[in-house]
This record gives structure tokens, C-alpha cells and sequence, in this order.
């Protein structure tokens, strides 16, 4: 049994039902959903490559750790000869180093989009003007010849700008 509202019949009640939305509400929605597209797509896509760059600072701030550990078990940090000779198209691979303090560092470890050849890890000697000013790949291993230092510098995807430093 079908109950009307008071003082409507049959065929009021079917045209209320079988309305649509008109062009115009069809119109405003969509010119919403344009500006909230507007807004939302540069933020969602340049929010990738913060977290690039975050997790390669995250990375230097683990190579720093290793290194600390290395010295603590050690009683110095890996010198320049040693790590030196292990660095091969931006990757680490010193045995007496990796596994053992860090699982690996090489060109999949960085995140960052840049040019293939500064993808990685490098090993230079502490530099007199530091930071270095010029780096070869995203995360730079800087050591001395003694083992008495180590830093960890982790560069932008085109080696001009320090994102972090261990020496701070």
C-alpha cells in the first residue's frame, strides 16, 4: 500500500522521484572536483620526491651509524686506503665493512632522480674547505688517512647543495 503526502497525488509524487540533477548542479560539481584536482596533483607529486630526498638523508644518517659502530668495535674508523680501494661506479663493497655494519651501499640504495654516474655512494679523503664542494655521487663517505674521522655528507640530485651533514 502506497502512503501519499498529505495534500500530493500519484503523479506528483512520480515526477518528484523521477527528477536528475539539472545541467547547471552537474556543472558546479565538476568545476569543484577541477580546482581540488588543481590543488592536490603538484602537492601529491612533488611530495614523491621530498621523500626521495628524505630517504637518501635517511640513508646518509645509517652510513654514518655504520661507520660510528665501525669505530666503536675497532677503536678507528675505516681509513681512506681501505675504503678507498672498494668503491667501484658508486658502490661500496669492502668486506671488512659490508655486511657486517651496513647490509649494502650501492646505486639502488639512493632514491633521488639523477644522472646514472652520481647515483651511489663515493669515498674521498676529508677535504680542508669542508663540506667538499666537489662531490661525485648523492652520499659522500669522507675519511682520513689514519682513521681518526668520519663524515657523511648527502648532496641533491645534481651535487650542488649539502641536504646533510654528519659534521653538524
Amino acid at each position: 500500500m502506497l502512503i501519499l503526502p498529505e495534500g500530493k497525488n500519484v503523479s506528483e509524487v512520480k515526477k518528484q522521484h523521477n527528477q536528475g540533477f539539472t545541467l547547471v548542479e552537474v556543472m558546479a560539481v565538476v568545476v569543484i572536483l577541477a580546482v581540488l584536482a588543481a590543488v592536490a596533483i603538484p602537492k601529491l607529486t612533488s611530495a614523491g620526491e621530498t621523500a626521495r630526498v628524505n630517504a637518501d638523508i635517511a640513508t646518509g644518517h645509517q652510513v654514518k651509524l655504520a661507520l660510528d659502530r665501525y669505530q666503536v668495535e675497532n677503536g678507528v674508523y675505516p681509513t681512506i686506503d681501505e675504503m678507498d680501494d672498494s668503491v667501484s661506479n658508486g658502490e661500496i663493497v669492502n668486506p671488512n665493512f659490508i655486511p657486517l655494519y651496513i647490509s649494502k651501499l650501492d646505486k639502488s640504495t639512493t632514491q633521488q632522480r639523477a644522472a646514472d654516474d652520481v647515483k651511489g655512494f663515493g669515498v674521498k679523503a676529508i677535504p680542508a674547505g669542508w663540506p667538499d664542494t666537489t662531490p661525485t655521487h648523492l652520499i659522500m663517505v669522507y675519511l682520513t688517512t689514519d682513521g681518526s674521522a668520519a663524515e657523511v655528507c648527502t648532496y641533491n640530485s645534481d651535487l650542488s647543495q649539502v641536504l646533510w651533514t654528519s659534521a653538524n
